[in-house]
């Protein structure tokens, strides 16, 4: 599997006449922070945890450039079919000089996110100047084969579980910090390698809240209740948003779930092969401009409407069909052209928040089919109410 990815990608580099290709990837403690990780993944399935590694894609082996020491022995453990290096990044450099064919150039991946220090201890060793291979690799990592999607449906499944005990964790009436911690434990106990939740509880949830500093609050009578799950199983990741109320749901609390969920109904029914990527995100803000809340809330706070999933928390070129809105300054969507074809993978979670109304949002898991737009995630959508 990963051997046939790595020749699909390295074909691709010989038509660019490249002898090589160069991946940079940092570990999966970093989570949703990095997109370079998702591309070291896909093509070995080496996780670096805490720290960086090099990937060198040859014509006779691939190695694998360890770069902290206690990651060596499951390296040599896990990935037998990988030259694997003990070298630190300050000397991969002068390895990847030795490991280089003599007088081709190579491309690279993930060099955007490689620290200056390495990238300056690699200068005067690197034939030329290094094509970026990222897009290249984004497009054939678009369409999810069999073995990946059984991963994500593993993966939706956990995102349930943890869906599913939000109601017990609440009736302990304990912080919300203690309830993520108990809710990520569950997850990685079942078979999660990774998992940060955010919960929001409030009388007027006001946006994605993630850390102890901002999730003190003991949940009462009246509060808004918004559970984020994000989560890997073998480096496949899952996600999911859902919400409901403590005591009965206020009037102006349905309305705005209301809102969302017309939103996520219009995106998905957007996802049907040979239609363009880019009307997802346009069907969503058509109906939340339909709605009127936009025009009578112009202090409205959203994050973003979607984005791909697969071995990255938002996967290439999918990813950036839908805008940032919670970064004023973020570029705007592109869909590069890209139709919808069967095994693409999204995370849709419209969301709107209200200063001093509330907030509301949803995230499915939605996979393209021929047949349509499928849900992943099981566990009911609808607005949970908890005693």
């Amino acid at each position: 599997m990963f051997a046939a990815r790595r020749d699909a990608l390295f074909a691709l580099a010989r038509q660019r006449a490249l002898g090589a290709v160069v991946v940079f990837g940092h570990g999966s403690a970093l989570g949703a922070g990095t997109a370079s990780h998702g591309a070291l993944r896909f093509l070995s399935g080496w996780d670096s945890r805490e720290s960086p590694s090099l990937l060198v894609i040859a014509p006779d082996r691939t190695h694998l450039l360890v770069g902290s020491p206690f990651m060596l022995p499951l390296a040599r453990q896990l990935r037998r079919d990988l030259v694997i290096h003990d070298v630190r990044p300050d000397g991969w450099g002068a390895v990847l000089a030795t490991l280089l064919p003599p007088g081709e150039g190579m491309g690279t991946i993930g060099f955007a996110e490689m620290p200056l220090r390495i990238h300056d201890a690699m200068v005067g060793v690197r034939p030329g100047r290094d094509p970026s291979l990222d897009l290249e690799l984004s497009r054939l990592r678009l369409v999810k084969d069999e073995v990946q999607l059984r991963r994500h449906r593993a993966a939706a499944a956990l995102c349930d579980e943890l869906f599913a005990a939000l109601g017990k964790e609440l009736s302990n009436r304990r912080p919300a910090w203690q309830i993520q911690l108990d809710l990520e434990t569950q997850a990685r106990r079942n078979g999660a390698e990774y998992c940060r939740t955010w919960l929001t509880i409030a009388p007027e949830a006001d946006y994605c809240r993630y850390w102890r500093e901002e999730t003190e609050r003991i949940p009462e009578p009246g509060d808004q209740v918004l559970l984020g799950v994000a989560l890997t199983l073998d480096g496949h990741w899952g996600h999911g948003i859902r919400m409901g109320s403590i005591g009965p749901q206020k009037p102006e609390h349905a309305a705005l779930a209301a809102q969302v969920e017309a939103m996520l109904v219009a995106g998905m029914a957007a996802l049907r092969p040979g239609l363009p990527l880019a009307g997802v995100e346009a069907a969503m803000e058509a109906r939340l401009r339909d709605g009127a809340l936009l025009a009578a809330h112009p202090d409205m706070v959203r994050f973003r409407g979607g984005h791909g999933l697969g071995f990255s928390y938002e996967e290439p070129l999918l990813t950036e069909a839908f805008r940032q809105h919670f970064d004023r300054g973020a570029p705007p969507a592109t869909d590069h052209g890209i139709e919808l074809a069967g095994g693409m993978l999204f995370e849709l979670h419209p969301n709107i928040f209200l200063p001093g109304l509330g907030g509301a949002a949803l995230g499915e898991m939605v996979l393209v089919t021929p047949e349509g737009p499928e849900c992943l995630l099981r566990f009911p959508r609808a607005c949970a109410v908890w005693p």
